[in-house]
């Protein structure tokens, strides 16, 4: 009885033992991925005035209207710049590409007191900035401030929706 204890004791410490390791090998993964893209951004950012620019209005993704800066090398998108307004807010975002993939998102979203219009002059009650990175077509950490979301919560499947569906509508065009 005192062996078949201790083996699943043993069996236990060691599969504790092996998610850990596994844990903060995925970690060290994410880490690693997070330092490249940070890196591909700079680079896309150091050669941006180079990069042929192209601004136009986009509809679909806010109600009060959007404006997108295209920035292509040849024919490789390498980032998109946004302003979208709402009738309560007011987001920038900055769009980054490889390869055709989206791999990094920013978005600074400002929101007001009141909707536009009602009250002159609004202000801005609230600022949230949203870090998105992707490894792989796949999100692999959100930051809300310098907050790391969970991707189990709601808010993550919430926002990781939404900066999809925009790169997506930004890309169409």
């Amino acid at each position: 009885m005192k062996s078949l204890l201790r083996y699943s004791i043993g069996l236990l410490s060691l599969g504790l033992v092996l998610t850990f390791v596994g844990a903060v090998s995925v970690q060290a993964q994410t880490d690693k991925d997070i330092t490249e893209i940070r890196s591909q951004v700079a680079a896309i950012n150091k050669g941006a005035a180079k990069y042929k620019k192209v601004t136009k209005d986009v509809d679909d993704i806010s109600l009060e209207g959007a404006e997108a800066t295209y920035y292509r090398s040849g024919e490789d998108l390498k980032k998109i710049t946004t302003k979208m307004y709402g009738e309560t807010y007011k987001a920038t975002g900055e769009f980054y590409y490889r390869d055709g993939e989206l791999i990094f998102g920013y978005i600074r979203h400002s929101q007001y007191d009141t909707q536009i219009g009602l009250s002159n002059p609004v202000k801005v009650i609230r600022v949230e900035e949203r870090r998105y990175y992707f490894a792989g077509g796949v999100l692999i950490r959100l930051m809300v401030g310098k907050k790391t979301l969970k991707s189990d919560s709601e808010k993550y499947s919430q926002l990781k929706d939404e900066i999809i569906d925009i790169s997506g509508k930004l890309t169409a065009q």
